[in-house]
């Protein structure tokens, strides 16, 4: 009898080690899972605040760019051509352009200066010309890229491009999106 006790009592000491042990990988599971939700967290804070912070920076650009141009507009209108040289960045006027920059001087209360900051913009965002030399290879190659990657979503482009080693800028440029909308995309996709 005693030694049924015994073994009764070994078995038992052996069952409950063995359910504290799958307690503890149990535990030790749920503290993995929480450190990696607390490092998920910790990047998706630092991803929210960089795109944060490049908005910022746009926004203040965008102010100061709006300030110059109702400083500008409301400096006095006595000295038109001055104005207009300031505006268009241009050191000295050739003498063929007088009658011109006379005219742009009628005009330029008339507009008030953003018909130059916006062809200033647009000329900041032509696309650069590519090298006539390119071979037909490469073009065709190019062509077959673009329309592949049009059919997709735009995660499933940024997802294709990225995978082709193509960088975030360029990503980026050529679905004209912002670089951190693509940065995020690319850290959520896991």
């Amino acid at each position: 009898m005693v030694a049924a006790i015994l073994v009764f009592l070994f078995i038992s000491q052996v069952i409950s080690f063995f359910l504290i042990v799958m307690l503890y990988t149990k535990l030790s599971r749920f503290k993995d899972i929480e450190l990696k939700q607390e490092r998920l967290k910790d990047e998706m804070d630092n991803a929210v605040g960089a795109y944060l912070a490049e908005m910022r920076d746009e926004n203040n650009r965008l102010i100061e760019e709006l300030s110059n141009i109702n400083r500008l507009a409301k400096a006095p209108q006595s000295e038109p051509e001055e104005q207009l040289v300031k505006s268009k960045e241009i050191t000295a006027v050739p003498e063929r352009e007088q009658g011109q920059k006379n005219e742009e001087a009628f005009l330029l209360p008339t507009y008030n200066m953003a018909k130059n900051v916006v062809a200033k913009a647009y000329k900041q965002n032509q696309p650069q010309p590519q090298n006539k030399q390119q071979p037909f290879d490469e073009v065709l190659q190019a062509v077959k890229e673009t329309s592949a990657v049009a059919e997709l979503t735009v995660e499933e482009q940024v997802r294709e491009l990225y995978s082709k080693g193509r960088t975030i800028e360029e990503i980026a440029k050529s679905l004209q999106k912002g670089k951190t909308e693509i940065e995020l995309l690319l850290k959520f996709q896991r």
